[in-house]
């Protein structure tokens, strides 16, 4: 198994996104996950004022969008998708597992509407980040995730559902 040195704390860990983040390139952090982790919350810890500034520009750019999403539209959205991940094309097991995402992100100027949101697993929403969910298959591609692109090669999701 391929090993990966932290910058930052030098332990060695699997070279897997399980202990490492990814760069927007698709490679692994130079910072394993515990260190990315701490780093926030120290940032936060230190930077309240900036954290409230941020909060309170997104909550203005997209009104109601920083609002948690109940189980109800979990629900309808695992019961649509057919219980799969959107992402990956891997099967969520209950609907609250899942994590309701923008198909096109806000920042790309998507909306904040049912008719943009899907339900992802919680990782694969953290590595989609910013990206559209084209995007998102294109970089799994890229990086290694998916050989190929199973679900739109067979269909799973016509590319006219995405426009």
């Amino acid at each position: 198994m391929l090993t990966k040195r932290c910058t930052i704390c030098g332990e060695e860990k699997p070279a897997t996104l399980d202990y490492w983040g990814s760069t927007p390139a698709g490679n692994l952090r130079g910072y394993c996950n515990q260190c990315m982790n701490k780093r926030s919350r120290e940032y936060e810890a230190k930077n309240k004022d900036k954290r409230k500034a941020r909060d309170a520009k997104r909550a203005a750019t997209a009104p109601g969008a920083r609002t948690g999403f109940g189980p109800g539209i979990k629900r309808e959205l695992w019961d649509k998708q057919g219980g799969i991940c959107l992402c990956c094309f891997q099967k969520i097991d209950f609907a609250e597992n899942g994590e309701v995402d923008h198909m096109r992100p806000l920042s790309k100027g998507g909306e904040h509407a049912s008719s943009n949101f899907i339900l992802a697993h919680c990782r694969c929403n953290r590595d989609k980040k910013d990206k559209t969910i084209e995007e998102h298959w294109d970089w799994r591609v890229k990086v290694g995730h998916d050989v190929e692109n199973l679900g739109r090669k067979h269909g799973l999701i016509p590319p006219k559902r995405l426009k």
